[in-house]
């Protein structure tokens, strides 16, 4: 089983630097193609598209092929569009590769947390921290390497590395074997999968429910896509911070994350998912708002170490969460979650880059501050609906009507 997770974890790895590629070389994209803020928000946007259209096509292909091939061609798919991304074609071109990457991506990230769902059972959030850590680790190796790249001005050298690295996981994919028996049943569960009371939801509440998720990491994926995608920028034209030192500002905040993931593993042990996730949110929130308000270099530095520590978990455990208020339906709930977070990825950051050119960057962190409380308050009602204190709200949606089972189960391939 280590040599599944071992290369599973590789794979997210492989997502995490190219999650990241373009936005460590933003503004020398931009320079090289005299576009402006605007455009590179479009680029973003048609990147997260591709995710959402990796989503929908992995969601189909999941419940007819094997997991493997599908792993396969997918890092092809990122091989070809790196080594083509690397040769700076028209910028129409350009946008195509990125979406064609982001299909790719969007492939390896739902196969494998599909898979560390319905294999890990009831330690899905310990299992989930292991590829976050990874993912988290290629997030801050890139902007360390894209700071010496741009130093040296061979900045578009980046994509080579990604595009060899994930030719070499194809291959080592050809090879992988595992099975749910080969799972060691002693290790650790987590805080909430420990426990074997779980208030049940009725078929119509689980589909109130599952909205709301999907809600929040909608909100979730703008929060973070936003962040992660232009905060070389806001360190540039908010704290006045040249290219070279404002890129180290993601290697820091990814470097947090790495951080806060591996102690996620640990924490979750402790912590329900839903009290970990206001935790989170909460303090995310005080940091940027301690970042906007201090306006200093330095502290800046400070406060995204703080905020990359406090989103690190964010994600997995939402993703993890849903799937636990929703027992049994890994191959609906997952790939509406990540589909939903790369829309979200797709949308915020596209009006961030309209709002850094129209409105200014001070306007637009306060905007960005907007959607993490938008988060915390769906987080709210979430845990309000599944305490069972709004009975009445529930039964204002189902009243007098009989509910089929709205999640029916589905054998697990992995046995």
């Amino acid at each position: 089983m280590r040599q599944f997770t071992f290369a599973s974890c590789a794979l997210y790895f492989l997502t995490g630097l190219t999650a990241i590629s373009i936005g460590s070389v933003m503004p020398e994209l931009l320079s090289y193609y005299h576009v402006s803020y605007t455009i590179g928000g479009r680029l973003i946007f048609v990147g997260a598209m591709g995710f959402l259209a990796g989503v929908l096509l992995t969601s189909y292909l999941n419940r007819r092929f094997h997991p493997k091939p599908i792993l396969t061609i997918s890092a092809l798919i990122i091989a070809l569009a790196q080594f083509s991304i690397l040769l700076l074609p028209p910028f129409p071109l350009f946008m195509a590769l990125y979406f064609l990457n982001s299909v790719g991506s969007a492939a390896i990230g739902i196969v494998v947390a599909t898979m560390f769902i319905e294999v890990f059972i009831g330690r899905q959030a310990v299992a989930m921290s292991y590829l976050e850590v990874s993912f988290g680790l290629g997030a801050f190796t890139m902007p360390l390497l894209a700071s010496f790249f741009i130093a040296h001005g061979i900045w578009r050298y980046l994509f080579v590395i990604t595009a060899v690295l994930a030719v070499v996981l194809a291959i080592v994919w050809t090879q992988i074997s595992y099975s749910k028996q080969m799972v060691d049943n002693r290790e650790p569960l987590d805080a909430s999968g420990s426990s074997d009371i779980q208030r049940p939801l009725s078929a119509h509440l689980k589909w109130i429910v599952l909205g709301l998720f999907g809600l929040i990491v909608f909100l979730y994926g703008g929060f973070e896509g936003s962040l992660n995608n232009f905060m070389s920028s806001i360190f540039m034209h908010y704290l006045n911070q040249a290219a070279y030192y404002a890129s180290i500002s993601i290697g820091i905040f990814w470097g947090a994350m790495v951080i806060g993931r591996a102690a996620t593993a640990i924490i979750i042990r402790k912590l329900t998912y839903s009290t970990y996730l206001l935790m989170s949110i909460c303090g995310s929130i005080a940091s940027l708002l301690l970042f906007i308000l201090l306006k200093n270099a330095l502290m800046g530095y400070v406060f995204v170490g703080t905020l990359g520590l406090m989103m690190s978990g964010i994600y997995s455990i939402t993703l993890v969460y849903a799937n636990y208020s929703i027992p049994n339906s890994a191959n609906l709930v997952t790939p509406i979650i990540s589909g939903l977070s790369g829309l979200g990825s797709a949308i915020f950051p596209a009006v961030t880059g309209v709002a850094i050119d129209r409105a200014g960057m001070a306007a637009t962190l306060w905007y960005i501050v907007g959607i993490a409380t938008a988060y915390l308050v769906f987080l709210l009602v979430i845990n309000r609906l599944r305490s069972g204190r709004p009975a009445r709200l529930a039964l204002r949606f189902g009243h007098h009507r009989r509910v089929q089972p709205a999640f029916s189960t589905r054998r697990a391939r992995y046995k």
